[in-house]
């Protein structure tokens, strides 16, 4: 008989799945792209979670509890696959908390590790998504969800602890940028999803045209270098018609590593950045 789990916020839950190969999502190498890799993993993290949390989240309901992306790893391998086969994706995810400094919970959150393979176990990706439990509100405090809700019949809270990486994580404020834009950009809708703000993959996408611009500004040949890691840390949704700028910080030279933030126009500017992103980059084998 299996032995039967003290705590049901302890659960984990792990899957399998398998995808279609999307030709969009590929490089010439017909690898799968960094900001890609999300569409591959994105099933894997959210699916069986929304059917265990049914009637917490309720995008009608802005009273209700959310559980939106607040940290994400994304990594390629720039193995090429056979496009017209499939990928597998093995998932695990699990609930943990957060403490502050006296050791009371901060955050409730769900963490998952998900990796992409093709059907012969060569590794094509992977990627570490964290959400975090709030409700939308203007005061701090009454966003943060400590207790795990009663109808979900799991208990108060889970038993492990982890980390919430903050933008402090990524970049150092403190130094000056070796990069800053002094013109402005506008998020429009086409990089908007259902969670009414900018897609998380958004920022991704817009940053590393940034640092492949500035690389080449360097003298670097971006024949062969691109983006092979991302660490990017959600602070602040961002939304249509908003504005924002760029600022860019040299990380390490072996791995080349940049951490870029976008400031919204509007902000303080001794303020923190809406988000982080932490590039590293690697050479193409060809």
């Amino acid at each position: 008989m299996a032995r039967r789990l003290l705590n049901l916020a302890d659960r984990v839950v792990r899957t399998r799945m398998r995808e279609a190969i999307r030709f969009p999502t590929l490089t010439e190498n017909r690898s799968i792209r960094l900001s890609s890799i999300s569409e591959y993993t994105g099933r894997s993290h959210f699916e069986r979670w929304q059917k265990i949390l049914a009637g917490t989240h309720d995008f009608t309901n802005m009273a209700g509890i959310f559980t939106p992306l607040v940290y994400v790893e994304v990594e390629t391998t720039d193995a090429p696959c056979d496009p017209s086969a499939k990928v597998e994706i093995r998932g695990e995810s699990w609930l943990a908390r957060s403490l502050d400094a006296s050791g009371a919970v901060r955050h409730l959150v769900r963490d998952g590790l998900h990796t992409v393979l093709d059907l012969g176990g060569t590794v094509l990706g992977r990627a570490r998504m964290l959400n975090v439990f709030t409700r939308y509100d203007p005061e701090p405090a009454r966003r943060r969800v400590t207790v795990l809700p009663p109808e979900l019949g799991l208990g108060p809270y889970p038993s492990r602890v982890t980390d919430v990486p903050g933008i402090e994580s990524l970049v150092d404020l403190s130094r000056k940028p070796d990069f800053a834009e002094s013109q402005v950009h506008v998020w429009h809708y086409g990089q908007t999803d259902p969670n009414r703000h900018v897609n998380g993959m958004a920022y991704l996408r817009v940053m590393e045209e940034y640092v492949a611009d500035l690389l080449h500004a360097s003298g670097h040949e971006l024949g062969r270098l691109f983006a092979s890691r991302a660490r990017i840390v959600y602070r602040k949704p961002c939304f249509r018609g908003e504005a924002y700028r760029r600022a860019v910080w040299f990380r390490s030279e072996a791995p080349l590593t940049l951490a870029g933030v976008f400031f919204k126009e509007g902000d303080s500017p001794d303020g923190p950045p809406a988000v982080a992103i932490e590039l590293t980059m690697s050479q193409h084998g060809e």
